[in-house]
């Protein structure tokens, strides 16, 4: 796994191009701390940084040069699965290959088929290729958003568009001396209301996320960006395939895709937790790999409401996987704040970055790569919204004075810290209950009511109606399917990807998510929503295909999640800091957000409200403007 950056001009470098590109490469390091390349052309500067996974020889090198084409080189991070394949259709044309990695692969594959090779990659990828000759560029990232992209325009003279600067992380973006130190207001209220930065959004003016399954060109043409890839969900009333050859099919392509994920000249592990997904993996991978060559890892917490190692080590000694645990008082997560949220590109409100850190660096002690269950509850409708949506839709179409009851009785609930509060459940649940279908799941999971975001960031009427303005965009078509497609298009990439891609590299780990196979994912997005949601139960055709093959203590159990108690934090050891960050004096000089808004929050939670999704989102970003220096 990688790390890239670059600037390419239609009128030649300019004088500081070479050098921030340097510096924003060195920012990259963690992210490859094997080698450092560096491509320089009159118009084109590019740089690398390399965790070598597979072919670690020199031949590997990046930026790669194209020796059929003079003048083309390629920046690129990931893997992709099925280079084997690729790699023989090309040779069948003549082409001949220095190495035997999937970075030439895909070198190649561009070269020949351009923009059109993007479809036929199985894998996980961000890439940019640039044609000195052409003066062309080619960004683009892989479906569901495992690695990161970030690009920004460049001025000309008269202020005319002249090229573009791009880099895996966006903060890298800001050692270039044309990236203004200046933050987006409404994309940060779009932060506060989904917990991170949804579509093409970045707390940084300017810069732009290029999104899943997208690609960018830039050239004599302009600048065009474009999805490569849409995903296919089943209508309304499709009655779908045999429940049982579907299961059986779910299990064969999950079986197929762990072992695709497997390819790797370095050793490899995978993350193992009490839950569903993780299990599976594991059980597909032993369906693959010999007994006691299985490394498992898991993080373990003294505090039960977080603790899930125990399933875990059952689970892993069913398969005879070699299981390590880290145990960690719960508040030995405060440790690692300077070494994950100060390290954040931009602001992400998902506390449990801090225990995926943990167990990342668990599994780099002993391996280089590591498979995850991510994405399972995304594919298959995993998450509590689901059930909550059955019971919400005819409460939401009820009275305002019963939506407002309702309110009232889970205020009146004693409140708690614990990970699994029934009085936070009752008041998201009820703030949720509005009319239209996907904005009920995004109330129900994001910090803040879009109402409240734009408040708190003084937005004026135009720009508070744009705050919610990407669910718009994300509806494949009538019913419950589109509640999916919210999850996987922005929950997924923006969070969940996020969380794990910056986890593992500040490790400089690999992680790879079989759930995320195209091949499987497209088969299950294409199954009915009745095989995933059945009455009261999630993951309903996932559990009847791992029935037998996992334990039934893990596929009966409820779902627990990975977290940190945020609540108590912010009471306790963390206090301090919050209300120094979110003094009303330091906001107000600073401008960005309302002090007295900020102030409610604050006081709130420390009088005894929970109100911790808010406080640790305020708390976050203002930590990282302060590390940024932008505060």
């Amino acid at each position: 796994m990688c790390g890239f950056a670059g600037v390419v001009r239609a009128h030649g470098l300019r004088p500081g191009d070479e050098a921030a590109v340097r510096a924003m490469t060195r920012a990259l390091r963690h992210r490859g701390p094997d080698d450092e390349g560096l491509f320089v052309t009159p118009r084109a500067a590019i740089g690398h940084r390399r965790l070598a996974v597979v072919d670690t020889s020199a031949a590997a090198r990046q930026p790669m040069p194209d020796g059929r084409s003079p003048g083309a080189v390629l920046a690129y991070n990931g893997e992709v699965y099925n280079q084997g394949d690729l790699r023989r259709e090309l040779e069948r044309t003549g082409q001949a290959f220095r190495s035997h990695g999937d970075t030439e692969v895909v070198l190649r594959a561009l070269g020949a088929w351009g923009a059109d090779a993007l479809p036929r990659l199985e894998g996980m990828f961000a890439l940019a290729r640039w044609d000195e000759g052409e003066g062309t560029l080619l960004l683009a990232r892989d479906r569901f958003g495992e690695k990161p992209l970030f690009w920004r325009r460049l001025g000309g003279p008269g202020g005319a568009d002249d090229g573009v600067a791009f880099a895996s992380e966006a903060s890298a973006l800001l050692h270039h001396p044309e990236q203004p130190r200046a933050l987006d207001r409404l994309a940060i209220a779009k932060y506060l209301a989904f917990d991170a930065f949804p579509g093409e959004d970045t707390a940084l003016e300017g810069v732009r996320k290029l999104r899943p399954g997208h690609a960018l060109a830039w050239g004599p043409g302009g600048l065009r960006v474009w999805p490569w890839f849409r995903r296919r969900y089943a209508m309304a009333g499709d009655p779908g395939p045999d429940a049982e050859e579907a299961a059986a099919l779910v299990w064969r392509l999950l079986v197929t895709s762990v072992e695709r994920r497997l390819m790797s000249d370095v050793p490899l592990g995978l993350f193992l937790s009490g839950g569903v997904d993780s299990s599976a993996v594991l059980a597909a991978m032993a369906e693959v790999v010999p007994a006691g060559r299985i490394e498992a890892f898991s993080i373990g917490f003294r505090e039960a409401s977080f603790d899930e190692s125990a399933v875990a080590a059952r689970t892993a000694a069913r398969f005879g996987a070699r299981h390590r645990v880290e145990t960690l008082e719960a508040d030995a997560l405060l440790d690692l704040i300077p070494d994950v949220i100060d390290r954040l590109d931009l602001p992400l409100a998902d506390a449990s970055v801090l225990p995926t850190y943990a167990l990342c660096r668990l599994a780099r002690r002993h391996v280089t790569v590591a498979l995850g269950g991510d994405g399972g509850d995304e594919l298959f409708a995993g998450y509590d919204t689901f059930l909550a949506e059955r019971l919400a839709r005819p409460l939401a179409r009820g009275p305002a004075w019963l939506r407002r009851g309702l309110g009232a009785l889970a205020r009146a609930i004693p409140a708690s810290d614990r990970r699994d509060a029934l009085r936070f459940r009752a008041e998201r649940f009820a703030q949720g209950l509005v009319p239209d279908p996907l904005e009920r799941h995004q109330r129900w999971f994001g910090a803040f009511q879009p109402e409240e975001a734009a408040a708190l960031l003084r937005l004026g009427p135009a720009e508070a109606s744009r705050v919610y303005e990407d669910l718009a965009a994300l509806a494949p078509g009538a019913g419950e399917q589109a509640a999916l497609e919210l999850w996987t298009g922005t929950y997924l990439p923006e969070d969940v990807l996020t969380k794990v891609d910056r986890a593992s590299m500040a490790v400089s780990l690999e992680v790879r998510a079989p759930f995320l196979d195209a091949e499987l994912a497209a088969f299950v997005m294409g199954l009915p929503y009745q095989d995933k949601v059945r009455g009261l139960e999630r993951k309903w055709l996932l559990r009847r295909a791992l029935r037998g093959r996992i334990p039934d203590e893990v596929l009966d159990r409820p779902k627990q999640g990975f977290g940190a108690p945020v609540a108590t934090w912010l009471r306790g050891p963390l206090r301090p800091e919050v209300e120094r960050l979110l003094a009303p004096g330091r906001l107000a000089a600073q401008g960005l957000l309302d002090p007295a808004g900020v102030d409610r929050v604050v006081r709130g939670h420390l009088g005894g409200r929970d109100l911790r999704k808010q406080l640790w989102a305020l708390w976050v970003l203002a930590r990282w403007c302060e590390v940024q220096g932008l505060a």
